[in-house]
């Protein structure tokens, strides 16, 4: 008898420990963060009674989650002036003396380019695990900046435009000014973002998620000028006896991977509601490849075409990034917490530094001499080194599940 009952108290204490067992396997060995009933008509989790515990996973086998963001941004770059519109008006058939005068600037106005407002989206997935409520993810975030512009010197206005990008050798000598020039910037923009953060209450109202990730940037510039009369509508021209366009195209590329670090903070207001802000930086280490061409084109037929400028550089160096994000959000947990969705409206600001590597090439000293043009001046290189940045409205979906 004795026996009998060792033999079922030794089968009751392995039937516990097996079904222990497999009750933590299915569920995370991590306990989660204790919700609220707040005083409104919701059900939001605003906060634990232990310290630091993981806002994630809710369920016990992790979290998925999709994130989708639309981009409403304006870029911008430092050094890209095109052009000095001079107070000064030049005639048609100006004689040397005249295009002198525009060395001396009267009520001079850079002209630089008409950065635009476009739009982009960004792209994610991520899983937050049950390993203390870390998350890993990959965000996608594609750009597309532009410039359009059409600047005029007419005689009604009493101005000239002094090109600043041309490195053509007008016959007359002098100053090289144009009456039309049309410029055309286009920025293609790639960040490909590999995080690894965890995100934690800090108070019941309160969450930090710091993380650090591996960033890959795609920084692709185009930048072209066209420029007409003045200075290219000279018809004693040595190279042809009709008038000209110039046509100068840059191209500034910028592939490279590094490393990235930031936090990012939630301060919930309750009800779901919330102010977020977020600031990350990066140095990521690429290769620049810098294009320069320039060709003269004739405006009537046989629309004769000659290449007066070609240039190019390649060279690798590291670059810093800045990030910076702050907006609000609505956060809504359903399903006994299996569920979350997530919107936010922020302003994004993002700080690429000295990404501008553009050569400026100008033509000075050139003299009179319609029998041997471009060998009485020479060509002054400026680098045109400068900051790139975008910014505007970002609009946030995620859900997780």
């Amino acid at each position: 008898m004795k026996n009998m009952i060792l033999c079922l108290f030794a089968l009751g204490l392995g039937s516990s420990l097996s079904a222990a067992s497999n009750d933590e396997e299915r569920c995370c060995p991590v306990p989660q963060a204790r919700c609220y009933q707040e005083g409104c008509d919701c059900y939001y989790c605003v906060g634990p009674d232990m310290v630091n515990p993981p806002v994630r996973p809710k369920t016990c086998e992790g979290d998925f989650a999709i994130t989708i963001a639309g981009l409403y941004w304006i870029s911008h770059q430092d050094g890209m002036e095109f052009a000095v519109e001079n107070e000064v008006f030049v005639d048609w058939n100006p004689m040397l003396e005249e295009i002198e005068v525009l060395n001396t600037l009267v009520d001079a106005d850079y002209k630089t380019p008409n950065f635009k407002w476009d739009y982009g989206y960004k792209l994610g997935a991520s899983y937050a695990g049950c390993h203390d409520g870390w998350d890993i993810g990959l965000l996608w975030t594609h750009f597309e900046g532009k410039s359009e512009g059409h600047v005029e010197a007419e005689k009604n206005d009493n101005s000239a435009l002094i090109a600043l990008w041309s490195s053509y050798s007008p016959p007359q000598g002098s100053v090289l000014y144009a009456r039309d020039i049309r410029e055309n910037w286009n920025l293609d923009l790639n960040l490909i973002d590999i995080e690894l953060g965890r995100e934690f209450w800090t108070s019941k109202y309160l969450t930090l998620r710091p993380f650090m990730s591996l960033r890959i940037a795609y920084i692709d510039q185009n930048f072209v000028l066209e420029h007409k009369g003045g200075s290219w509508s000279i018809n004693d021209n040595a190279l042809q006896d009709i008038p000209l366009s110039n046509h100068v195209r840059l191209e500034n590329d910028y592939k490279g991977v590094g490393l990235r670090a930031g936090l990012d903070s939630v301060w919930h207001i309750g009800c779901g509601c919330g102010i977020y802000g977020n600031l990350a930086a990066s140095i990521i280490y690429g290769r620049f490849s810098v294009d320069h061409q320039e060709r003269l084109r004739g405006t009537e037929k046989p629309f004769a075409k000659m290449r007066i400028l070609e240039a190019e550089e390649h060279f690798r160096a590291s670059r810093g990034i800045l990030d910076l994000a702050l907006g609000v959000q609505f956060n809504r947990v359903f399903c006994d917490c299996c569920y979350t969705f997530t919107a936010r409206l922020g302003w994004e600001q993002h700080l690429f530094f000295h990404q501008n590597q553009l050569w400026r090439v100008v033509r000075v000293g050139d003299e009179f001499n319609p029998d041997s043009p471009f060998i009485t001046g020479e060509n002054v290189f400026h680098h045109r080194r400068g900051n790139l940045d975008t910014g505007g409205l970002t609009l946030t979906f995620k859900f997780e599940f």
